[in-house]
């Protein structure tokens, strides 16, 4: 009996474990495109929230109200639209990827629990994984051209004409 007891309490804490591990959302996206990276806010109150985005140890993005900063290599390429902000979506938009994009984002909230606290804190609200890939190269199919720069006809038309005019020569002579 005690060993049924340990294997469900080892099971059950497997479980716990298991759903309250932070999940990381993947996206990917073409060089040039854009891409969204998803954050909601868990809760939302009557003021802007202030978010922060980064990548490693560098910032990418904060909005605070109006006021918004754009990171190192990110200027006129992000945004986290104010209004969106107050709905609850800290989703970021990330425009004109580029490879060194790539990496895992994670979205920040800091909040001020009372007005006597002077260090905020900052919560972790996603992470996401941005995976960039280039665009397949274009299939060409080339027209072949003779020594002059002309196009020459496919060869299946080029036999058709000659087997047309055999067959018109032979049934007029």
């Amino acid at each position: 009996m005690t060993s049924v007891f340990s294997i469900c309490i080892v099971l059950g804490s497997m479980c716990v474990c298991l759903l309250s591990a932070e999940s990381e959302i993947t996206v990917s996206g073409q060089v040039g495109s854009t891409a969204v990276l998803p954050c909601e806010l868990q809760r939302v109150g009557t003021e802007t929230p202030y978010i922060r985005w980064r990548i490693k140890s560098e910032d990418v993005f904060e909005r605070s109200g109006e006021e918004s900063y754009q990171g190192e290599g990110y200027e006129d390429r992000v945004d986290v639209p104010e209004e969106e902000l107050r709905k609850g979506n800290c989703s970021l938009v990330l425009r004109n990827l580029s490879l060194t994009d790539a990496g895992v984002y994670t979205s920040y909230q800091i909040v001020r629990h009372t007005e006597r606290s002077a260090i905020p804190k900052t919560e972790e609200i996603s992470r996401v994984n941005l995976s960039v890939y280039e665009k397949p190269p274009e299939k060409r199919t080339e027209i072949p051209t003779d020594d002059a720069g002309m196009k020459c006809p496919h060869p299946l038309i080029m036999v058709l004409s000659l087997i047309s005019c055999l067959l018109l020569q032979f049934f007029f002579a």
